[in-house]
Formats: C-alpha cells, sequence, structure tokens
C-alpha cells in the first residue's frame, strides 16, 4: 500500500498567471476545476501547445525545484518565471525530496560525460530513489521502444516504494505505466482516459496496422502543403 502523496492537488489563480498560459487548455482547465493527484503515478499526454509543460514547470517550480531541473533544494523558483505566485500546491506531509527532469535541459547538458541522450537518461532515471517526488518532461526524447519499456518498469518499481511520479509524456508506451492514473489534455481540458483511448496509442496502432500506407498519406500531405 503506498503513503501519502507528496503533492495531493494544484490550484491556479487565473489572475496571477500570464495571459498565454491561462490560454492554453491544461491550465485553464486546473484554473476553472482544480487537478487532484489520486495515485502515486499521474501521466499527462495530448497533443503539442495544450500546456502539459508549462503545468508540470508550475508544479515544479511551486514545490521549489530550479527552473533548470535537477534534484530538490539546488535552486529556487524566481519571480520572473511563468507560473510564480500564480500555482499553489496542497501536499502531504513528506519531506521534501526528489528530481525534475526537463528535456530540454538534459539535451543541453551532458550529466554522463561521452553517453548518449538516451543512455544519459536511462543512466539518470536508475539512480532515483524511494520516497521522493519526480516531475519528468518527455522523459522517453533519445529513447528506444526498449528503453521506454525499461523506463516503465523502474517508474512502476518507484511508485510501489512510496515514490511520486508525475510524468509528461508522448510515448504510448509509457502511457501504459500499470496503476496510472492517466490524463489527456486536449483543447476542451483534462480527461481521464484508459490507454487506449490516447491519442498517441490511436497514432501509432494506426501506423503499425499500415505502415506504408499512412507514410505515402502523409508525404502526399505535406508535398500538398507545399505546393503554392
Amino acid at each position: 500500500m503506498a503513503g501519502p502523496l507528496f503533492i495531493q492537488r494544484v490550484h491556479v489563480d487565473p489572475a496571477e498567471a500570464p495571459e498565454w498560459a491561462v490560454k492554453t487548455p491544461a491550465i485553464e482547465h486546473v484554473a476553472e476545476f482544480g487537478l487532484e493527484f489520486q495515485q502515486p503515478i499521474t501521466i499527462l499526454t495530448g497533443g503539442n501547445g495544450v500546456g502539459k509543460s508549462t503545468l508540470l514547470e508550475g508544479i515544479a517550480r511551486a514545490w521549489g525545484f530550479g527552473v533548470e531541473g535537477g534534484t530538490w533544494g539546488v535552486d529556487k523558483p524566481r519571480a520572473q518565471d511563468a507560473m510564480f505566485g500564480a500555482l499553489t500546491l496542497t501536499t502531504g506531509p513528506k519531506a521534501k525530496a526528489g528530481y525534475f527532469l526537463r528535456a530540454e535541459a538534459i539535451a543541453r547538458v551532458n550529466y554522463f560525460g561521452g553517453r548518449s541522450h538516451g543512455e544519459s537518461v536511462m543512466e539518470l532515471t536508475s539512480r532515483l530513489i524511494p520516497n521522493a517526488l519526480y516531475l519528468l518532461d518527455e522523459p522517453e526524447s533519445g529513447l528506444s521502444a526498449v528503453a521506454q519499456m525499461a523506463l516503465l518498469a523502474q517508474l512502476h518499481a518507484l511508485a510501489e516504494h512510496d515514490a511520486q511520479v508525475i510524468m509528461v509524456t508522448h510515448s504510448p508506451i509509457l502511457t501504459a505505466v500499470p496503476g496510472a492514473q492517466l490524463l489527456e489534455v486536449d483543447e476542451h481540458g483534462i480527461h481521464k482516459r484508459e490507454v487506449e483511448e490516447t491519442m498517441a496509442f490511436r497514432a501509432m496502432r494506426d501506423f503499425l496496422e499500415d505502415p506504408h500506407g499512412i507514410a505515402e498519406f502523409m508525404a502526399q500531405w505535406a508535398s500538398d502543403q507545399r505546393a503554392p
């Protein structure tokens, strides 16, 4: 049985948030309804530009992670951060600890010299410890399908040892972490989903059923877009 969650609920004050952020479906939804975390692992998926990473970064700032990500307590949020003062958290009794992984930051910094981007991600996630909070922004970046399956297993094991994971992903593999609270963001807000209902899964399923047909269709579509 998992212990109490580090973060239980997220709130956004739209009067304090930037106008551009409030216009994204994720932030607009949380401003109106809040967002409650019900499982040790919460997965946010959906299309580009709907505010998933903005929401995750706001959670990270409110918890006390630095702008560039990394271990908790190394840096503090600053007033110029986009969601500073607008997003607040309802937290549990646990002491603060954990890691904020930003795909952009790990792409700029080689944490483990001489290794590929994907190898750096896997090395980093293998060092995650139980009983801490982990905020992961597109951790699948640079990972093969097999490595994503290995990451899925790592995250599930963490959740069984009192960790909490909040993850943004486009990977249909990572949406399938057993027992996760799976949420999809679209233009209408945030919705509970089953894996098979997500856009990520359906797009990959359609491609695998007819890879040549889909590839030819998309190539023709791109050609039509370039036509005068």
